[in-house]
């Protein structure tokens, strides 16, 4: 992300003694004569102007406020131009405060509080009788609002779902022994078929095997950077003003760069499955199925499962293993242990001994 700088505009501050706006640059108050507190902060006028001259380095970095009289002075300077003091024990001004999104568009006008005269909103003092135009504040603190209350019924219900999920995770991993007898088997066995032929992705350009037929491209954004590049778009968000501590704002907008590429489809032959055949029994005699392969085609993968059934105290259970061994280990009326959750489900089995 970059920092993209628009321009500077003036900004403002409100004297606390007489609450008259004064523009940003000005150290004491234009109305009643008070000198700016260190602590007064500056603000956002209802419209901002972006100075048709940049202004230097030095009017833009923070005013120091003297250590011995509180005076105001320019970046820079070396003693104070009020008290003759050394400023280098001056406080500077805070500087990079977010103080708002940019505010181009021409504010409502402003109505003199003495003769009722509508002026423009940037004017600080009526253009009719030259009263400060102030600003409003508030005489009597405001109680903040009272904090909101949650419905004790919401947290009843998000209790009662982690008691649910705890319940469930509880019942599902927490076994029990049974002893069961095998009651009957099951297996199955599957070979797939495979056939060579066109399969469809898509990628990025550079990303396709040399050997694909390549389809339809269409740009994309691949990625996002900083710095301006090739076939790159910017983007950039709404701008806001930076306090910049000299009276003057800083209007930058965060921007970044869209890098576009072509990402296409493209086409490859590929083995893929087109069918499968399989066999099965209840027997303890398990074999794969014969293939009867077209020209142009394979043997593709082999799969192999084998039930079993339990008898335990009149409950019956089912296991499921992909072991050879151990499906034929499970001879009718043999006896198992069988690690069993609240679900009936069996998790796994070990001889009886």
């Amino acid at each position: 992300m970059t920092k993209k700088i628009l321009g500077y505009v003036e900004l403002e501050w409100t004297c606390p003694n007489c609450h008259s706006k004064n523009r940003g640059k000005t150290a004491v108050c234009q109305s009643c004569g008070a000198p700016q507190p260190a602590d007064v902060q500056f603000e956002q006028p209802a419209q901002e102007v972006l100075l048709t001259q940049p202004p230097p380095q030095a009017v833009s970095a923070p005013d120091i406020h003297c250590a011995y009289c509180g005076t105001r002075n320019p970046a820079g300077s070396q003693t104070c131009a009020s008290c003759g003091a050394d400023l280098s024990e001056g406080t500077a001004r805070q500087q990079g405060q977010v103080l708002g999104t940019h505010r181009p568009q021409a504010a409502p006008d402003v109505i003199c509080p003495a003769c009722g005269s509508a002026n423009p909103a940037t004017a600080r003092r009526c253009s009719q009788c030259n009263t400060p135009l102030r600003t409003e504040k508030q005489e009597t603190a405001v109680a903040p609002p009272p904090p909101r209350k949650t419905n004790p019924i919401v947290y009843a219900l998000i209790g009662l779902a982690l008691f649910a999920c705890l319940a469930f995770a509880f019942m599902l991993f927490r076994t029990e022994e049974v002893v069961g007898q095998v009651s009957g088997v099951q297996w199955t066995r599957t070979i797939a078929i495979e056939e060579r032929g066109p399969v469809e992705y898509r990628t990025w350009r550079d990303q396709i095997p040399a050997n694909a037929e390549i389809g339809r491209c269409e740009q994309r954004v691949r990625t996002t950077q900083s710095n301006p590049a090739p076939n790159a778009v910017e983007v950039c968000g709404t701008p806001y003003t930076i306090d910049t501590g000299s009276g003057l704002g800083q209007v930058v907008q965060d921007c970044y760069y869209e890098v576009y590429d072509d990402f296409c489809r493209y086409t490859v032959l590929e083995w893929r499955e087109v069918d499968k055949v399989t066999t099965s029994a209840s027997d303890y005699a398990p074999y794969w199925p014969e293939l009867r392969l077209r020209p142009g085609q394979r043997e593709g993968a082999r799969q192999e499962s084998y039930e079993i059934r339990f008898n335990a105290d009149g409950d019956r259970y089912t296991y499921t293993t992909s072991s050879l061994e151990t499906f034929m280990q499970c001879r009718p009326n043999s006896a198992w242990i069988l690690e069993v959750n609240a679900f009936k489900t069996v998790r796994a089995i070990s001889p009886a001994r």
